[in-house]
């Protein structure tokens, strides 16, 4: 039987794309221990295999969570792999609405097996560069995006649902070298499920990767809570991209 997407699932979507208006909805983190990359799992990306660190304690996500959160992409777009708690991959196997605390993506540009220009890559990072110094457009941006998808959302769960962002706050890039970019962001955001507010803080820390001819966008969330902050995020995020480049 196919699983539906729970209510609060959609409810935790969350914009990450800077570079296509963040369209993508993705669901949040809270964590409560460092990630420790334990081994690689291969993956058919357009025609190139390539190795994806895992990340512990997080594990792979069901393919039918996956195709329904690639219902959301824009054309062209495709995750390839993500990573969820134990606990939310248990209450998806039991019909359950997953809680999310924890979630890690990786997007890739579809291209029918063709080879992308690194050209393309650069162009792509020059884009969200200029999107996380103009932040204020890209806020508007990616409300005007959000209430398109709150319209189809509430229509599919039969609910009242708003998801609006306040404020994205950019920090100072990550990582900027010849295949790799990564940037963070901090973002308020306010949800609106039947009347009920709940008000979100997440850091989003989102990866651009150009390796054999394939562009990869990845993204890890958390929530912002007392044990999670900027920094762990992004040293768990230096710690996955060194295990990646190192398993390629």
């Amino acid at each position: 039987m196919m699983k539906y997407l729970p209510r609060k699932l959609l409810s935790n979507l969350v914009l990450i794309n800077l570079r296509k208006l963040l369209t993508l909805f993705v669901i949040s983190i809270s964590i409560s221990s460092l990630f420790n990359i334990v081994s690689a799992k291969v993956v058919n990306v357009d025609g190139e295999y390539i190795a994806f660190p895992s990340v512990t304690p997080l594990v792979d996500a069901q393919q039918e969570l996956i195709d329904l959160l690639n219902q959301f992409q824009p054309p062209g777009n495709e995750i390839v792999i993500a990573y969820i708690t134990r606990d939310d991959f248990d209450r998806f196997e039991n019909y359950e609405e997953p809680k999310f605390p924890e979630f890690v993506q990786i997007m890739s540009s579809l291209n029918n097996g063709e080879d992308a220009s690194y050209s393309s890559f650069i162009d792509d990072i020059a884009e969200s560069k200029r999107e996380l110094i103009e932040i204020e457009e890209s806020l508007t941006k990616v409300n005007a995006a959000l209430l398109e998808q709150d319209s189809y959302i509430s229509n599919l769960a039969d609910v009242e649902f708003t998801n609006e962002v306040q404020a994205i706050i950019p920090f100072p890039i990550l990582i900027d070298n010849k295949n790799t970019f990564a940037a963070t962001i901090l973002v308020a955001n306010k949800q609106t499920l039947n009347g009920k507010i709940k008000r979100i803080g997440r850091i989003v820390t989102t990866i651009g990767i150009y390796i054999d001819g394939r562009i990869l966008n990845i993204a890890f969330y958390s929530n912002m809570i007392k044990n999670n902050n900027i920094s762990i995020q992004e040293e768990r995020v230096l710690n996955w991209i060194t295990s990646f480049w190192e398993a390629n």
